[in-house]
């Protein structure tokens, strides 16, 4: 079982489908192409006396009726399930009471909202999705003036670094079908150096990159600190965006294809990073780098 809690939807199997069946229905496919597709790629589970299967049409039966296209097929088969009550047994194990009764509740409400008539089906809207405004090999001049509140002060403040954007990672928006749509996130590098105004692009002849973030610079415990006082991220995925109620100005200064071969030995390096960024944090970030 993999349930995090009592709530139909708090269980990776029932929060993957609702997620897959508003994905598809966002593309275009009509509810009837949906349920097929899902019923076929979760077959295994299915006609199994999995418990599982048990989920699987409650999560799809009430994805389906929250937008309006609840099907007569998928409306039987959840109710045949919760009177089956395969998943409910589950739940009824020594010490966990209190979570079988509230199941039981939960799945009692489910059982009346599939009953009781539907919101009227509206017409949805195509998946939102975010791509680099970038290619990689992109040199970009990112002025440090998101966080103002903490940096204000601080003498890296509306200076500007040097990034490089060194790879374009694709995400899918749907984790089993290829929809295609994608989302794209940036990695990037920086160079070691900062200054009051955008440089030339040929200055980057003459640099070399820094580490994004130390160990040394993220505030642990003491008794923790020794362990990762030695970590250097060389990369860090980005998010560009600008933040909420705060500036952000990144300046385009070119392309270079082949700029993995100005520092080969750089490069050798997988590239790829623990490390996430909006502008707010990688403000604080660059100000240690920098000082």
């Amino acid at each position: 079982m993999s349930a995090w809690g009592t709530a139909i939807f708090s269980d990776d199997l029932a929060s993957d489908i609702r997620r897959e069946y508003d994905i598809l229905l966002s593309i275009g496919k009509k509810s009837s192409e949906i349920e097929e597709i899902l019923i076929n790629y979760y077959s295994n589970i299915l006609n199994s006396n999995n418990p599982d299967e048990d989920v699987f049409w409650y999560a799809l039966a009430l994805s389906e009726w929250k937008k309006g296209r609840l099907s007569d097929k998928v409306k039987t088969k959840a109710l045949n399930a919760l009177d089956r009550g395969k998943d409910l047994e589950r739940w009824n194990v020594t010490g966990n009471q209190k979570k079988y009764e509230k199941r039981k509740k939960v799945l009692e409400e489910f059982r009346n909202t599939i009953l009781h008539p539907m919101p009227t089906a509206k017409t949805i809207k195509k998946p939102t999705v975010i791509h680099s405004p970038w290619k990689e090999g992109s040199l970009l001049a990112y002025r440090i003036i998101s966080n103002k509140k903490a940096l204000e002060n601080h003498p890296c403040f509306e200076k500007y670094v040097l990034l490089r954007v060194v790879k374009i990672e694709r995400h899918p928006i749907s984790k089993h079908f290829d929809t295609g749509y994608y989302n794209e996130s940036i990695l990037i590098a920086l160079y070691n150096w900062m200054g009051s105004n955008i440089p030339n692009p040929d200055i980057v002849q003459e640099l070399n990159y820094m580490p994004i973030i130390k160990g040394a610079d993220i505030p642990l415990r003491k008794d923790i600190a020794p362990l990762f006082s030695q970590i250097n991220e060389q990369f860090a995925w980005f998010d560009w965006l600008p933040p909420k109620d705060a500036p952000n100005e990144i300046t385009f200064l070119g392309c270079d294809e082949n700029f993995k071969r100005a520092q080969p030995l750089f490069f050798t390096q997988p590239l790829h990073s623990r490390v996430f960024v909006h502008s707010l944090s990688f403000d604080v970030m660059l100000s240690k780098r920098f000082l």
